[in-house]
Protein backbone atom coordinates (compact mmCIF):
# COMPACT_ATOMS: atom_id res chain seq x y z
CA UNK A 1 0.00 0.00 0.00
CA UNK A 2 2.01 3.27 -1.23
CA UNK A 3 1.58 6.35 1.30
CA UNK A 4 0.94 8.63 -1.70
CA UNK A 5 -2.23 6.64 -2.62
CA UNK A 6 -3.15 6.61 1.09
CA UNK A 7 -2.90 10.96 1.16
CA UNK A 8 -5.11 10.56 -2.20
CA UNK A 9 -7.56 8.80 -0.28
CA UNK A 10 -7.90 10.79 2.53
CA UNK A 11 -7.81 13.87 0.90
CA UNK A 12 -11.02 12.54 -1.29
CA UNK A 13 -12.54 12.05 2.18
CA UNK A 14 -11.62 14.99 3.71
CA UNK A 15 -13.03 17.14 0.71
CA UNK A 16 -16.25 14.78 -0.31
CA UNK A 17 -15.24 14.36 -3.42
CA UNK A 18 -12.95 13.65 -6.66
CA UNK A 19 -12.86 16.93 -8.24
CA UNK A 20 -12.33 18.84 -5.18
CA UNK A 21 -9.58 15.91 -4.10
CA UNK A 22 -8.17 16.27 -7.77
CA UNK A 23 -7.72 19.90 -7.20
CA UNK A 24 -6.13 20.49 -4.08
CA UNK A 25 -3.53 17.31 -5.10
CA UNK A 26 -2.86 19.30 -8.08
CA UNK A 27 -3.58 15.52 -10.39
CA UNK A 28 -6.62 15.06 -13.11
CA UNK A 29 -9.48 13.36 -11.67
CA UNK A 30 -8.64 10.48 -14.42
CA UNK A 31 -5.62 9.80 -12.82
CA UNK A 32 -6.80 10.00 -8.96
CA UNK A 33 -9.85 7.86 -10.26
CA UNK A 34 -7.61 4.90 -11.61
CA UNK A 35 -5.32 5.60 -7.95
CA UNK A 36 -8.43 4.68 -5.72
CA UNK A 37 -9.28 1.52 -8.49
CA UNK A 38 -6.27 0.23 -7.85
CA UNK A 39 -6.32 -0.05 -4.28
CA UNK A 40 -9.57 -1.20 -4.20
CA UNK A 41 -8.33 -3.97 -6.10
CA UNK A 42 -5.72 -4.14 -4.25
CA UNK A 43 -7.34 -4.45 -1.08
CA UNK A 44 -10.03 -6.35 -2.55
CA UNK A 45 -13.04 -4.24 -1.66
CA UNK A 46 -14.80 -1.21 -2.42
CA UNK A 47 -14.19 1.81 -0.46
CA UNK A 48 -17.01 4.42 -1.90
CA UNK A 49 -20.59 3.75 -2.23
CA UNK A 50 -20.86 5.03 -6.02
CA UNK A 51 -23.40 7.33 -7.34
CA UNK A 52 -24.17 10.11 -4.82
CA UNK A 53 -23.15 13.85 -5.25
CA UNK A 54 -21.38 13.35 -2.01
CA UNK A 55 -18.54 11.04 -0.97
CA UNK A 56 -19.76 7.97 1.44
CA UNK A 57 -17.74 5.49 2.69
CA UNK A 58 -18.42 1.87 2.98
CA UNK A 59 -17.74 0.42 6.23
CA UNK A 60 -14.10 -0.68 5.05
CA UNK A 61 -13.94 2.88 3.50
CA UNK A 62 -14.23 4.22 6.97
CA UNK A 63 -12.14 1.59 8.19
CA UNK A 64 -9.39 2.57 6.34
CA UNK A 65 -9.52 6.22 6.75
CA UNK A 66 -9.03 6.14 10.26
CA UNK A 67 -6.07 3.58 9.81
CA UNK A 68 -4.93 6.21 6.79
CA UNK A 69 -5.69 8.84 9.47
CA UNK A 70 -2.85 6.98 11.93
CA UNK A 71 -0.39 5.79 9.33
CA UNK A 72 -0.34 9.29 7.89
CA UNK A 73 0.84 11.10 11.41
CA UNK A 74 3.18 8.57 11.99
CA UNK A 75 5.01 9.13 9.04
CA UNK A 76 4.67 12.80 9.39
CA UNK A 77 5.83 12.74 13.29
CA UNK A 78 8.91 10.65 12.14
CA UNK A 79 10.08 12.57 9.39
CA UNK A 80 9.86 15.89 11.44
CA UNK A 81 11.51 13.92 14.26
CA UNK A 82 14.18 12.61 11.86
CA UNK A 83 14.40 15.39 9.76
CA UNK A 84 18.01 17.58 10.11
CA UNK A 85 17.94 21.36 11.31
CA UNK A 86 20.26 23.75 13.65
CA UNK A 87 17.93 23.69 16.71
CA UNK A 88 16.31 20.59 18.36
CA UNK A 89 12.72 20.01 16.95
CA UNK A 90 9.73 17.73 16.29
CA UNK A 91 6.85 16.51 17.71
CA UNK A 92 5.78 14.58 20.79
CA UNK A 93 2.21 12.90 21.30
CA UNK A 94 1.00 12.70 24.92
CA UNK A 95 -1.90 10.23 25.73
CA UNK A 96 -3.14 11.53 28.72
CA UNK A 97 -5.53 10.74 31.64
CA UNK A 98 -7.94 13.49 32.97
CA UNK A 99 -6.26 14.84 36.20
CA UNK A 100 -5.37 17.98 38.09
CA UNK A 101 -2.38 16.32 39.01
CA UNK A 102 -0.82 16.44 35.48
CA UNK A 103 0.45 20.15 36.34
CA UNK A 104 3.77 19.03 36.76
CA UNK A 105 3.41 17.76 32.98
CA UNK A 106 2.19 20.97 32.03
CA UNK A 107 5.18 23.08 33.78
CA UNK A 108 7.55 20.57 31.81
CA UNK A 109 5.81 21.62 28.44
CA UNK A 110 6.07 24.78 29.48
CA UNK A 111 9.78 24.43 29.92
CA UNK A 112 10.51 22.66 26.77
CA UNK A 113 8.87 24.92 24.48
CA UNK A 114 10.73 28.03 25.89
CA UNK A 115 13.98 26.09 25.75
CA UNK A 116 13.19 24.68 22.03
CA UNK A 117 10.41 26.72 19.81
CA UNK A 118 10.15 24.43 16.81
CA UNK A 119 8.84 21.75 19.22
CA UNK A 120 5.21 20.81 19.06
CA UNK A 121 2.98 19.18 21.78
CA UNK A 122 0.15 17.25 21.03
CA UNK A 123 -2.32 16.24 24.39
CA UNK A 124 -4.94 13.51 23.49
CA UNK A 125 -7.33 12.80 26.58
CA UNK A 126 -8.48 9.38 27.28
CA UNK A 127 -8.80 6.79 29.60
CA UNK A 128 -5.86 4.08 29.85
CA UNK A 129 -7.67 1.53 27.64
CA UNK A 130 -7.05 4.24 24.88
CA UNK A 131 -3.85 5.24 25.75
CA UNK A 132 -2.05 1.70 26.12
CA UNK A 133 -3.49 0.98 22.46
CA UNK A 134 -2.57 4.34 20.74
CA UNK A 135 0.96 4.07 22.44
CA UNK A 136 1.34 0.15 21.27
CA UNK A 137 0.60 1.42 17.81
CA UNK A 138 3.22 4.00 17.93
CA UNK A 139 0.98 6.75 17.14
CA UNK A 140 1.57 8.63 21.23
CA UNK A 141 5.05 8.63 22.12
CA UNK A 142 4.31 8.81 25.75
CA UNK A 143 1.19 8.10 27.99
CA UNK A 144 0.05 9.32 31.33
CA UNK A 145 -2.23 6.65 33.07
CA UNK A 146 -3.32 6.22 36.36
CA UNK A 147 -3.31 2.71 37.90
CA UNK A 148 -1.35 -0.58 37.29
CA UNK A 149 0.38 -1.25 34.39
CA UNK A 150 2.35 -3.70 32.35
CA UNK A 151 5.93 -3.35 33.65
CA UNK A 152 7.23 -6.01 30.97
CA UNK A 153 6.18 -3.61 28.13
CA UNK A 154 6.41 -0.15 29.80
CA UNK A 155 9.19 2.03 31.00
CA UNK A 156 7.67 4.88 33.35
CA UNK A 157 8.33 7.83 35.42
CA UNK A 158 5.98 8.09 38.86
CA UNK A 159 3.77 11.03 38.76
CA UNK A 160 2.54 12.30 42.23
CA UNK A 161 -0.62 11.80 42.09
CA UNK A 162 -3.12 13.93 44.56
CA UNK A 163 -6.61 13.45 43.18
CA UNK A 164 -9.38 12.01 45.60
CA UNK A 165 -11.85 9.19 43.87
CA UNK A 166 -15.11 10.22 44.91
CA UNK A 167 -18.84 11.20 42.98
CA UNK A 168 -20.06 13.48 40.96
CA UNK A 169 -23.60 14.32 41.93
CA UNK A 170 -26.81 16.38 41.54
CA UNK A 171 -26.45 19.47 44.68
CA UNK A 172 -29.66 18.35 45.70
CA UNK A 173 -28.64 14.67 45.90
CA UNK A 174 -29.24 12.81 48.92
CA UNK A 175 -25.73 11.63 49.38
CA UNK A 176 -25.05 15.83 49.71
CA UNK A 177 -26.77 15.32 53.21
CA UNK A 178 -24.71 12.72 54.61
CA UNK A 179 -21.48 13.78 56.68
CA UNK A 180 -18.99 11.14 55.24
CA UNK A 181 -21.13 9.05 52.47
CA UNK A 182 -19.04 5.53 52.41
CA UNK A 183 -18.82 3.27 48.81
CA UNK A 184 -21.42 1.06 50.10
CA UNK A 185 -23.82 4.45 50.57
CA UNK A 186 -22.34 5.69 47.04
CA UNK A 187 -23.65 2.15 45.47
CA UNK A 188 -27.42 2.07 46.51
CA UNK A 189 -27.53 4.84 43.52
CA UNK A 190 -27.45 4.28 39.61
CA UNK A 191 -24.00 4.72 38.72
CA UNK A 192 -21.85 6.04 35.95
CA UNK A 193 -18.23 4.71 35.58
CA UNK A 194 -15.22 5.28 33.75
CA UNK A 195 -15.37 3.05 30.49
CA UNK A 196 -11.79 1.79 31.12
CA UNK A 197 -11.58 -1.84 31.58
CA UNK A 198 -9.52 -1.56 35.11
CA UNK A 199 -11.41 1.10 37.10
CA UNK A 200 -15.02 -1.11 37.78
CA UNK A 201 -13.19 -3.73 39.85
CA UNK A 202 -10.85 -1.89 41.60
CA UNK A 203 -13.25 1.01 42.59
CA UNK A 204 -16.29 -1.34 43.48
CA UNK A 205 -14.70 -4.75 44.37
CA UNK A 206 -16.17 -5.95 47.64
CA UNK A 207 -19.40 -3.63 47.84
CA UNK A 208 -22.41 -6.12 47.18
CA UNK A 209 -24.62 -5.01 44.44
CA UNK A 210 -24.66 -2.45 42.35
CA UNK A 211 -25.74 -0.79 38.97
CA UNK A 212 -24.05 0.67 36.16
CA UNK A 213 -26.31 2.54 33.80
CA UNK A 214 -23.84 4.39 31.61
CA UNK A 215 -19.73 4.62 30.98
CA UNK A 216 -18.02 7.41 30.11
CA UNK A 217 -14.39 8.20 28.55
CA UNK A 218 -14.39 11.88 29.17
CA UNK A 219 -16.11 13.37 32.46
CA UNK A 220 -17.62 16.78 30.79
CA UNK A 221 -19.71 13.95 28.96
CA UNK A 222 -20.39 12.45 32.38
CA UNK A 223 -21.53 15.53 33.93
CA UNK A 224 -23.74 15.70 31.42
CA UNK A 225 -25.47 12.77 32.51
CA UNK A 226 -25.46 13.31 36.08
CA UNK A 227 -27.53 16.87 35.42
CA UNK A 228 -30.03 14.84 33.25
CA UNK A 229 -30.50 12.58 36.35
CA UNK A 230 -29.09 9.64 34.72
CA UNK A 231 -27.06 8.28 37.45
CA UNK A 232 -23.98 9.54 40.02
CA UNK A 233 -20.64 9.71 38.77
CA UNK A 234 -17.59 7.71 39.86
CA UNK A 235 -14.41 10.18 39.76
CA UNK A 236 -11.79 12.25 40.10
CA UNK A 237 -11.68 15.63 42.28
CA UNK A 238 -10.89 18.77 40.30
CA UNK A 239 -11.44 17.70 36.61
CA UNK A 240 -15.21 19.22 36.52
CA UNK A 241 -15.79 22.77 38.36
CA UNK A 242 -18.45 22.58 40.91
CA UNK A 243 -16.61 24.88 43.35
CA UNK A 244 -18.47 28.03 42.09
CA UNK A 245 -22.09 29.16 43.66
CA UNK A 246 -24.42 28.44 41.40
CA UNK A 247 -23.00 25.41 40.08
CA UNK A 248 -25.29 22.32 39.13
CA UNK A 249 -23.50 19.73 41.01
CA UNK A 250 -21.50 18.65 43.74
CA UNK A 251 -18.45 16.09 44.47
CA UNK A 252 -18.36 14.13 47.11
CA UNK A 253 -14.94 12.05 47.85
CA UNK A 254 -15.06 8.89 48.92
CA UNK A 255 -14.39 7.77 52.53
CA UNK A 256 -11.52 5.38 51.54
CA UNK A 257 -7.83 6.94 51.53
CA UNK A 258 -7.28 5.12 48.19
CA UNK A 259 -5.07 6.78 45.92
CA UNK A 260 -3.75 5.08 42.77
CA UNK A 261 -0.50 5.06 41.49
CA UNK A 262 0.21 7.45 38.23
CA UNK A 263 3.09 7.74 35.77
CA UNK A 264 4.22 8.44 33.10
CA UNK A 265 4.94 5.12 30.44
CA UNK A 266 6.35 4.44 27.12
CA UNK A 267 7.38 1.53 25.17
CA UNK A 268 10.46 -0.77 26.59
CA UNK A 269 11.00 -1.37 22.75
CA UNK A 270 10.85 1.78 21.41
CA UNK A 271 13.69 4.47 20.44
CA UNK A 272 12.71 7.57 21.55
CA UNK A 273 12.78 10.84 19.35
CA UNK A 274 15.96 12.98 20.34
CA UNK A 275 12.81 15.46 21.53
CA UNK A 276 11.05 13.24 23.32
CA UNK A 277 14.32 12.00 25.74
CA UNK A 278 14.91 15.92 26.45
CA UNK A 279 11.57 16.57 27.48
CA UNK A 280 11.48 13.26 29.86
CA UNK A 281 14.99 14.88 31.58
CA UNK A 282 12.95 18.47 31.91
CA UNK A 283 10.30 16.19 33.35
CA UNK A 284 12.56 14.34 35.95
CA UNK A 285 13.90 18.28 36.86
CA UNK A 286 10.71 19.39 37.62
CA UNK A 287 9.45 16.18 39.54
CA UNK A 288 12.70 17.01 41.67
CA UNK A 289 11.95 20.71 42.03
CA UNK A 290 8.15 19.91 42.94
CA UNK A 291 9.54 17.58 45.63
CA UNK A 292 12.17 20.08 46.78
CA UNK A 293 9.41 22.51 47.07
CA UNK A 294 7.07 20.57 48.83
Amino acid sequence: MDIRVLNYFVTIVQTKSISNAANALHVTQPTLSRQIKDLEEELETVLFHRGSREIQLTDDGQYLYNRAMEILSLVEKTENNIRKSDELAGEIYIGAAESQSLDVIAKAIKRLTDLYPQVRIHIRSGNADDILEHLNKGVYDLGVTIGGYDTRKYNHIALKNRDRWGVLVPKDHPLTQMESPTLKDIVKYPLIVSAQTSSEPSALAGVGDYQIVASYNLLYNASLLVKAGVGIALCLDGIIDTSYEDSPLKFIASDTDQTNQMQIIWKKQSTQSPIAKKFLDILKEEIILNEDQN
